[in-house]
């Protein structure tokens, strides 16, 4: 299988890297730090790993990488979009920041696969949104608001794809807490999953062409209660 992941620096998008790359798939990595992408490149022997720099704020230019790697691969299966930003206590700019990356970046991808995938036939494509995408936050609604926005276009997309047949599968990975970089800021976090072990149970998921993925998967006990509790509840505890 022929795989593009974006966003594989580090976190869950370097493990996933890793865990096709042990598997001996062709894959595309990206990233705003190629020096990390190289380490992966390195790492593994066996698979056939294209590296290439990408800023998905850059929407116009991420598509036209887009379109060099589907040259360059000969094809593309399955891509990947895990490319993702979040502040504790954002600035105006971090909140700006956050929707170029996490909804007009997103958006771009997600609509240059969907495109690519009907010309081709078929395909899947992966967004890994968050838990956060069900309530709003008191502390980061600028995250929580992009998440949200990811998991309907998602949802719109795969309404778009049965409708018209199109043969294409969209699976929302919504995480709890993983221990990547991005969530070294928050406190009190639980049941927080290592890298490794959110990119099986992410697989897995793939695999499975789920339409939504909630990980670990206990986190679908937590997804129920946001979506019954109040929000003076909510506000609490997000």
């Amino acid at each position: 299988m022929k795989i593009v992941i974006i966003g594989a620096t580090t976190g869950i998008g370097r493990s996933l890297a890793e865990f096709y790359a042990a598997k001996d798939h062709e894959i595309a990595i990206t990233g705003r730090r190629t020096g990390l992408l190289e380490e992966i490149k390195t790492a593994n022997t066996t698979s056939k790993i294209h590296i290439h720099e990408m800023d998905v704020s850059k929407t116009e230019a991420s598509r036209a990488i887009m379109d060099e790697l589907a040259t360059l691969m000969d094809g593309i299966d399955l891509v990947i979009i895990n490319a993702g930003v979040g502040f504790g206590k954002a600035s105006y700019q971090q909140e700006i920041e956050t929707v170029d990356v996490n909804a007009r970046g997103f958006l771009a991808l997600a609509n240059w696969s969907y495109s690519y995938f009907v010309k081709k036939g078929g395909g899947q494509i992966v967004g890994v949104s968050s838990l956060a995408s069900l309530t709003g936050s008191a502390y980061s609604p600028e995250y929580h608001a992009t998440k949200a926005f990811m998991a309907n276009y998602m949802a719109g997309l795969r309404m778009r794809s049965s409708k018209f047949k199109h043969q294409i599968v969209v699976t929302d990975i919504r995480p709890g807490f993983v221990d990547t970089p991005m969530t070294k800021q928050n406190k009190g976090m639980f049941w927080v999953a290592t890298p490794e072990k959110a990119a099986k149970q992410i697989y897995e998921a793939i695999e499975s062409k789920k339409k939504v993925a909630y990980i670990t998967k206990r986190y679908i006990l937590i997804a129920i209660l946001l979506k019954i509790l109040p929000e003076w509840i909510i506000e609490k505890f997000f």
